[in-house]
């Protein structure tokens, strides 16, 4: 530790130390806050579904941890712009700016420390969008619909029927496996007005499709029985294995199962909708650094006025910008705009913004000259 502080030292000077300080303490604070939040609401979430049956409430905090880790990608951006907004609203209200300056300071040397801070914190945005994230993701989708099947089959005890939630099933099992994900002798009956339908298997367990997220019921070495009985058109049918769709993937479920892929396999792949989840990927790295150089203006507010006066402006354009970034991401997965434009336009219209901000007292210089020559000619 000793020579890690040392090199430290030798590399920044003490105003450098300070301002990343006062930026790092800052971004623990927001983020921790921010993170709370997050777990909180999602924990009431899956509370939820663990009263209605739907999810067994032995795994909630196991998904609360899953979740709550893919969610850092997400705050880490605004906890980044939060915090330089913190650290340089309390050193503008306090003078310290201003001393700063007085001192032969220059603001070059404040943009180039949020510039090594907004890196930083980028680096570790990449890793947790581009590997990390879609990981946990991928183990968190699979334990949580692992877990809505064991709920499925856990309220069916040896000997008594239990009907599916819509009422069309009745099944019956003699026993369950010992991993409770399998039934022993099956007996299932489909209402139907038409044609009734029943199955009897020696064994059943259910699957989901990892592409859309289906649900279906295998069942194996078993009968199907269709129609009335005494019908000459009753139809008996012996099956090595059959799967019955139980329920059919939501638009949600083919999202979540999208944005689990690596980030690898989403590029060999190489769809509108794979180039969109890179692009959406990709832009939580260069929003964080763009943010970062945008608070620093937004935070010096000026005279008379208070530390959080720049609060809602940069929350709004947190918003403006993310929402952005979200629709072209919907249109380049649907092919309305082209993959290579992307999300680039957005970054560089936030780019351009920062720029004029930062240049905003030349151009209105150059701005006064144009309107005086035009006034002499």
């Amino acid at each position: 530790m000793p020579v890690i502080r040392q090199l430290f030292c030798s590399f920044f000077s003490v105003i450098d130390r300070y301002l990343l300080r006062e930026f790092l303490l800052s971004l623990v604070a927001v983020t921790s806050v921010l993170w709370l939040i997050f777990i909180a609401t999602r924990f009431a979430r899956y509370l939820a579904q663990a009263a209605m049956g739907n999810l067994p409430g032995e795994i909630i905090f196991t998904l609360l941890g899953y979740s709550s880790l893919s969610a850092l990608h997400m705050i880490l951006p605004i906890g980044a712009l939060l915090a330089v907004m913190l650290a340089m609203g309390r050193m503008s209200s306090d003078n310290e700016l201003t001393v700063m300056a007085a001192c032969g300071i220059p603001e070059k040397q404040i943009v180039n420390n949020v510039l090594i801070f907004s890196s930083i914190i980028a680096v570790c945005v990449g890793l947790l969008s581009l590997i990390i994230v879609p990981l946990v993701t991928t183990d968190g989708y699979k334990l949580e619909q692992n877990a809505k099947m064991a709920a499925d089959t856990s309220g069916l005890v040896a000997g008594n029927f239990k009907e599916s939630r819509n009422g069309d099933w009745t099944f019956y099992s003699e026993g369950l496996t010992e991993d409770k994900q399998g039934m022993v002798n099956v007996f299932i009956e489909i209402h139907r007005n038409d044609k009734p339908m029943v199955f009897r298997a020696e064994s059943g367990h259910f699957e989901i499709d990892s592409e859309n997220g289906s649900k279906y019921l295998i069942l194996e070495d078993g009968f199907r029985y269709q129609g009335e009985a005494g019908d000459q058109d009753f139809i008996i049918a012996q099956f090595a294995s059959h799967s019955l769709l139980v329920e059919k993937g939501e638009a949600q479920q083919v999202k979540e199962r999208h944005k689990a892929l690596p980030t690898a396999e989403l590029w060999q792949r190489g769809g509108s909708a794979d180039i969109a989840e890179i692009q959406w990927r990709v832009s939580a790295i260069v929003m964080t650094i763009i943010l970062c150089l945008l608070a620093i203006k937004l935070a010096n507010a000026g005279p008379r006025k208070g530390r959080y006066a720049g609060f809602f402006p940069a929350i709004l354009v947190y918003i403006i910008y993310s929402n952005l970034l979200g629709v072209t991401r919907a249109w380049v997965s649907k092919g309305v705009m082209a993959p290579l434009f992307g999300a680039v336009w957005v970054h560089l219209l936030m780019m351009i913004i920062v720029i004029v901000l930062f240049n905003r007292h030349k151009l209105r210089y150059l701005w006064m000259q144009y309107q005086h020559a035009k006034g002499q000619i």
